[in-house]
């Protein structure tokens, strides 16, 4: 007779548990049933909430299956925190950022430590870390300022106006050639090597009044009178709106 294999669950998992027993009032036994362990290891999952739920608002894998505990355990909690409060403030953390840092701390701790590679890579899979793009740029915008200026200035400029007759535009390029900056590839597979970005492009006016009952674009071209636009009114008017070289 084959021994029964044993059912290992991911921190998701034990939280899940924990919410079937406590928010939908699920019996102990039937819960331990449904994930396929026993009712001893269930109950042992239920008296450790406090710390799967600080794994959880900590930012962890909470789809890993068991918790790895670091000889530098003290190193990773500081580092940890550290990094939380350096996203809150909108800071750009890198991989060796977080070595330098780590390594300071090793010091104002009176830790024997040298980060490695391979601390590092565990210590982004235990916390869920990874290397994102920026995008936009919205970090640099005067919220402050923005907000004020929506709510004292803008409604005085409105008055006496209808709001299909309040425009606003603005301007984008388009990169039509471009292809994208990244691609899907195999673990392992360092192959990166990517190719000249062409700079073709088009510079486009978009613009819309307030109720949105009129959206029109406008494409920047080297034509004066271009052919495509010869023959409606709308055509006309989208033509005397094209800037002319020079």
């Amino acid at each position: 007779m084959l021994a029964s294999q044993r059912k290992t669950l991911s921190i998701s998992e034990h939280l899940e548990l924990i919410d079937d027993v406590k928010m939908k009032k699920l019996k102990l036994a039937a819960t331990a049933k449904k994930y396929g362990i026993g009712y001893s290891t269930a109950a042992k999952i239920l008296k450790k909430e406090d710390d799967l739920r600080s794994c959880m608002q900590m930012n962890g894998n909470t789809n890993r299956k068991r918790k790895r505990q670091s000889v530098h355990k003290d190193v990773n909690e500081a580092l940890t925190q550290w990094f939380t409060q350096a996203c809150a403030h909108g800071a750009t953390v890198t991989d060796h950022v977080i070595r330098q840092k780590a390594s300071q701390l090793t010091v104002n701790l009176e830790v024997d430590f040298e980060p490695s590679n391979g601390w590092l890579m565990r210590w982004k899979q235990a916390n869920n870390v990874s290397f994102k793009k920026f995008h936009g740029e919205s970090t640099s915008a005067d919220h402050g300022s923005a907000n004020e200026w929506v709510t004292n200035v803008l409604p005085h400029l409105f008055r006496g106006y209808d709001p299909k007759d309040v425009w606003n535009c603005d301007e984008t390029g388009i990169f039509y050639k471009a292809m994208p900056s990244g691609s899907l590839r195999f673990a392992g597979d360092e192959q990166s090597n990517g190719t000249k970005v062409p700079k073709d492009r088009l510079t486009m006016l978009q613009f819309t009044n307030m109720d949105g009952s009129e959206k029109q674009a406008v494409v920047v071209g080297k034509s004066a009178k271009p052919r495509c636009f010869k023959m409606s009114k709308l055509c006309r008017f989208l033509t005397s709106l094209i800037v002319k070289p020079g």
